[in-house]
């Protein structure tokens, strides 16, 4: 019982920091808080990149070569930060639009010839041994949600280029997630359909899963023939 009261406490306090911090991105881009008070863009605009960092910095075994890039940063930021007050939308959109594009090069080189799709590996790692049938609908979902990112990214930049930075900035803050949230549910719909013997499982079990597992390169699948895509 306690488990599970930690477990929802967590999670709401997640749901909240995320809610929060796109109401605090939306409010600091489009109100006359861009104009009057660029710091706070900025801060806000940084504060995921950062945060990054600075648990990267306090994981990684090589804390002291950490400490100093992370010193680094931040003295570059102090000498930058008036380029930074004036252009810090630019801050926010290159870090919604690159982080898709990563996300999407993360997913689309793993279906390379040769190389394992990652959702063939998420599921690996939930099921154990795939059939061919359940490899060649992972490796379709590796490729849909390789463009899904694509054409999130492109739909970024498109708005942040042409149109009024309020419209960019619902998208980014407050549709980004929800589509999101809805590329899984339609996954897990067309799975049910097409895989309906298979045990259930959303995607992001086999994500938790493998993150859980040591850290170990995505392997060539046996499979990735001809007849098995």
């Amino acid at each position: 019982m306690s488990f599970t009261l930690v477990r929802s406490a967590r999670w709401t306090a997640i749901a909240a920091g995320v809610i929060g911090y796109a109401v605090l991105a939306h409010y600091s881009a489009v109100t006359s808080a861009a104009a009057t008070f660029p710091s706070m863009g900025v801060a806000v605009s940084l504060a995921p990149s950062l945060s990054i960092l600075l648990l990267l910095a306090w994981r990684s075994p090589r804390r002291l070569a950490m400490l100093l890039l992370c010193t680094s940063v931040g003295l570059l930021l102090w000498g930058f930060w008036d380029a930074l007050e004036r252009n810090f939308s630019w801050v926010y959109f290159l870090q919604h639009a690159g982080t898709n594009l990563m996300l999407a090069a993360v997913f689309g080189v793993t279906l390379a010839r040769g190389r394992q799709p990652i959702c063939t590996r998420f599921a690996e790692v939930v099921h154990g041994g795939l059939t061919a049938e359940l490899v060649r609908y992972t490796r379709q979902v590796t490729l849909a949600w390789t463009l899904f990112f694509l054409t999130t990214s492109l739909a970024s930049t498109l708005l942040f280029l042409f149109a009024p930075i309020e419209v960019w900035s619902v998208f980014a803050n407050f549709l980004t997630l929800p589509l999101v949230l809805l590329m899984f549910a339609a996954e897990y719909l067309v799975r049910l359909r097409t895989l309906p013997q298979l045990e259930k499982h959303s995607i992001m079990d086999g994500i938790l899963a493998y993150w859980k597992t040591p850290a170990t390169p995505l392997p060539p699948t046996p499979d990735a023939s001809p007849s098995s895509r």
